[in-house]
């Protein structure tokens, strides 16, 4: 009998710890800036890459259920949600009116708050394509007018977008960040023509030259339902935390109330 009593202690306290484990929805939003000035501003390493560690969830993948505690709720782990449920929607339509600044990365995701000792980064690569070319400028000077030429324009090519996010809870929430973004050479060329080969040789470099732009960041103290702003020369980072609560929980205060 107290073998009994007992063992259904343990179960109503884990299900009492586990109804206690906080969720939250995780809304990033990552912005290019397009201005050659800020891109030049500082000496990009060469080559960066990002250490994963070996508990790592892979963007939009499952997680392994190993890696979590036992009482934490697998739907409600590091899953990709819809579009929908985007809040930072009107900041986004603003940065679209912008010449200077483009989105290129928008996700969210739920996970549950947990340490620094249990919590799982995140890690997504996506392929950018080239932003829009910027509009012809003619410039005066001596009343004679110059126009950029479609053979000095500078080739537009896409990039890589790489990031490591992790998000723990202690006693406030905290971020941890890093981005690298690279602009992708063109394949090599195979051909008899030397000149073409050449042409191509040189386009590589310059673009291999120009490094890795590289972001890396801790956030400590970030307050859960604010807009926080992550800035950077060319990879600025939007973030919104929100707490989330199941609908049978929510009904619950609602009816309370």
């Amino acid at each position: 009998m107290k073998t009994l009593i007992s063992i259904l202690f343990l179960l109503i306290a884990a299900n009492s710890f586990a109804e206690d484990r906080r969720y939250y929805d995780i809304e990033v939003v990552i912005i290019e800036n397009l201005s050659e000035e800020q891109k030049n501003s500082e000496n990009w390493p060469l080559q960066v890459n990002l250490s994963l560690p070996e508990k790592t969830v892979p963007y939009g993948q499952p997680v392994t259920r190993e890696w979590l505690p036992e009482d934490v709720d697998l739907k409600s782990s590091y899953k990709v949600l819809r579009s929908k449920t985007y809040q930072l929607t009107p900041e986004i339509e603003k940065i679209n009116e912008s010449k200077t600044q483009r989105v290129i990365f928008h996700t969210a995701w739920r996970q549950p708050g947990l340490d620094k000792e249990q919590a799982l980064p995140v890690y997504f690569k996506k392929e950018i394509p080239a932003a829009p070319p910027v509009e012809e400028q003619t410039l005066s000077e001596s009343n004679e007018s110059f126009s950029i030429t479609e053979d000095e324009k500078p080739q537009a090519t896409s990039s890589i977008l790489e990031g490591l996010l992790r998000v723990t809870l202690a006693r406030y929430l905290h971020l941890e960040a890093e981005l690298t973004f690279r602009a992708t050479p063109p394949p090599i060329t195979q051909s008899d023509n030397p000149f073409s080969v050449l042409d191509n040789e040189n386009e590589r470099n310059e673009i291999l030259k120009q490094g890795v732009i590289h972001l890396k960041q801790k956030r400590r103290r970030i307050r859960s339902n604010e807009l926080h702003y992550i800035d950077h020369p060319v990879l600025s980072m939007l973030l919104k935390i929100t707490p989330y609560e199941k609908p049978d929980k929510l009904a619950n205060k609602v009816k309370a109330n």
